[in-house]
């Protein structure tokens, strides 16, 4: 049984096994112990030694302060009966039979299954903390230590907060992570393993206050947001979802289905007319691979958002969670192009699969069918024909390139967006009246310019459009996508549920379609059912644009959460008039009248003619509506 009990967590201490404390005269004794502590029972070369505490004297002086720091040892040893430390010419041993030590058992238990909650109790700080290394040597290796016991302590951590039940958690684990954030603000893990302890503890609102502290941290110090597995840890607590044992795209979709992102295509010859044509191409690659319901396709706006922050394609496919990445360029060779495009193994960054693709001007829109081909074919080793022939047929490449154009607009913050959208979609009709998406889009933005206050004329002519689309080509999902939007828009809900169903069918990786859906389950009176297919829509689109943030809080709001429902609608970066009435009726449930009243004032800076009678349009006609309609009037909008 030990006789003397060596702490090295959170400082230095020597003590018997009755309390009474053992003394070491100078630093470098403490340092000298602890070094040859951590590594019990292993001879330590004299010269090494004398190097890393002494290296700034002669040799011969460094062996003899060498030799008077081991005695000082010894004398202290045997204040307590002990006589662990054994030297010969060449090497320096501690025995560890008769010490113990914090550190020691801390790294058994951190690295074993069992006892964590001890391992957490036994971390009160890093390693010596509050003392230098004396040298240079032993601070490059105090500083290593340091960093190995720091990770094993996020490890001991992240495993605590996925063991854990609710109402189960231990102080211990939530001291150790406010310990580990104030020494490393930038720890991600530790974020998420707070988050999670919170919500086990019943604590929903300090694990979004954490999900925020995390969020000020990166973008402060390094300008970046939180990773996929911290935006879908948040995503799940604010949506009430219950914690799964594991989390990220190991857990969710590795194991599932092959998960694949594609990048934004690069113009490579700096062509202005290619780069359209560039984006274009990256969309199509994705709508055709997004076919497939074996595969986990990412959104083209969070690929985007993602190769923007860096181009490392390890780093990319960690920040969206998926395992391969597709990435290419297109150039022009005299009159004719190149399309160059690689898949790559995330993890490995190891290219699994290549191929150019050299054409004329006018064939180009037919490529992007072969590379979906190819990268399933690679993926699977075969490739669903049935579901490549479905691909609708190819537009003219100049009204090709307007609708690229005009969906650059469509959804826009500018007030001339969407207008501007609606000429580009109509010139691709004239230049190919057959152009089905051209339909689509074209329908979509009559009823935004009109912020979905458009009167009944323009509901009339977005339906006959929307409908001519899906009738030329019933295969692509977009136009049961627009056509579901409108038919929302005029009040036929059971008319756009069927159509926002159609689209998923078509393609299950449509995440604009399933957040669709999930409004409409609200509306429908089903709002845990639209939750669910919204968090969905958040994982194939991480980096979603604003109005998936307005589409949840409204469903968070049917199902009368009204603190969540604010929190979501509050995520968005740009507060349109929706979002700012959504909100004031979130308040007014609360019983939060200023902050009510402060966005009715904002919604009434945006559009000065709103007020209840103008809300009642067609989307307002179910148990679902008059919910909101009480929420108004509560926050304070006139009839």
């Amino acid at each position: 049984m030990a006789a003397c009990r060596l702490t090295l967590l959170g400082g230095f201490a020597l003590v018997t096994d009755d309390g009474r404390p053992l003394s070491l005269p100078t630093r470098k004794d403490r340092l000298l112990l602890t070094y040859l502590a951590l590594s019990p029972g292993r001879a330590q070369a004299r010269e090494r030694l004398a190097g890393l505490l002494w290296s700034d004297r002669a040799e011969a002086q460094a062996r003899d302060s060498l030799k008077q720091s081991l005695a000082c040892a010894r004398q202290a040893f045997r204040q307590a009966g002990l006589d662990p430390l054994r030297a010969d010419r060449d090497s320096v041993t501690l025995e560890a039979d008769c010490i113990e030590s914090d550190a020691l058992e801390f790294v058994a238990l951190a690295t074993g299954s069992t006892r964590l909650e001890r391992a957490a109790a036994l971390y009160r700080g890093e390693l010596l903390e509050g003392m230098d290394g004396a040298t240079a040597e032993f601070e490059g290796w105090l500083r290593t230590e340091r960093e190995r016991l720091n990770d094993l302590a996020v490890r001991v951590l992240e495993q605590l907060a996925l063991c854990a039940v609710p109402n189960g958690v231990s102080g211990d684990a939530t001291r150790l992570g406010r310990q580990l954030l104030a020494r490393d603000p930038l720890r991600e893990p530790v974020y998420r393993a707070l988050m999670r302890l919170c919500v086990l503890k019943g604590d929903r609102a300090e694990a979004l206050k954490i999900y925020a502290a995390c969020c000020d941290a990166l973008k402060r110090d390094l300008g970046v947001a939180p990773d996929f597995k911290t935006e879908e840890l948040y995503r799940d607590i604010l949506t009430d979802r219950p914690l799964q044992p594991s989390s990220g795209p190991e857990a969710t979709r590795a194991a599932d289905r092959p998960s694949i992102a594609v990048l934004p295509f690069s113009n490579l010859s700096g062509d202005a007319d290619l780069g359209h044509l560039c984006d274009g191409i990256t969309e199509d690659i994705i709508i055709g691979l997004g076919r497939f319901r074996s595969l986990f396709v990412i959104d083209r706006y969070s690929s985007l958002a993602a190769s923007q922050q860096g181009p490392d394609v390890g780093e990319i496919g960690r920040r969206l969670g998926v395992a391969y990445i597709a990435q290419g360029g297109l150039q022009r060779l005299g009159e004719r192009l190149r399309l160059t495009v690689r898949l790559v193994d995330a993890a490995s960054r190891a290219q699994v699969w290549g191929e150019a693709y050299d054409c004329a001007l006018s064939d180009i829109l037919g490529v992007p069918d072969k590379v979906t081909g190819a990268i399933v074919s690679t993926l699977y080793g075969r490739v669903e024909q049935s579901l490549l022939e479905q691909s609708r047929r190819k537009p003219t490449l100049a009204a090709y390139e307007c609708v690229l154009r005009g969906i650059k607009h469509l959804r826009g913050y500018d007030p001339d967006d969407n207008t501007r959208a609606a000429e580009l979609f109509q010139q691709a009709i004239d230049l190919d009246p057959d152009y089905a998406l051209a339909r689509a889009y074209r329908a979509l933005a009559d009823v935004l310019i009109h912020d979905y206050y458009a009167p009944d004329a323009v509901l009339d002519k977005a339906l006959s459009l929307a409908s001519t689309a899906v009738d030329l080509d019933g295969s692509d999902s977009r136009c049961h996508w627009a056509l579901g939007a409108i038919h929302a828009y005029r009040g036929d809900l059971e008319g756009s549920e069927r159509h926002y169903r159609r689209a998923i069918a078509l393609n299950p990786n449509d995440a604009n379609a399933i957040v669709g859906l999930g409004r409409m389950l609200a509306r429908l009176g089903r709002p845990d059912e639209g939750i669910d297919r919204i968090r969905e829509a958040m994982r194939l689109n991480p980096y979603h644009p604003d109005w998936y943030w307005q589409q949840l809080g409204a469903v968070l709001y049917s199902a009368s959460r009204y603190a969540d429902a604010a929190e979501a609608l509050r995520r968005a970066t740009r507060r349109g008039f929706w979002s700012r009435c959504y909100l004031a009726a979130c308040f007014a449930q609360m019983g939060r009248k200023d902050e009510a009243a402060a966005e009715v004032a904002e919604a009434r800076r945006l559009r000065p003619d709103c007020s209840l009678a103008r809300m009642r349009i067609r989307d307002f006609r179910t148990a679902d509506s008059k919910h909101f309609i009480e929420g108004f009037r509560k926050a304070g909008l006139l009839e």
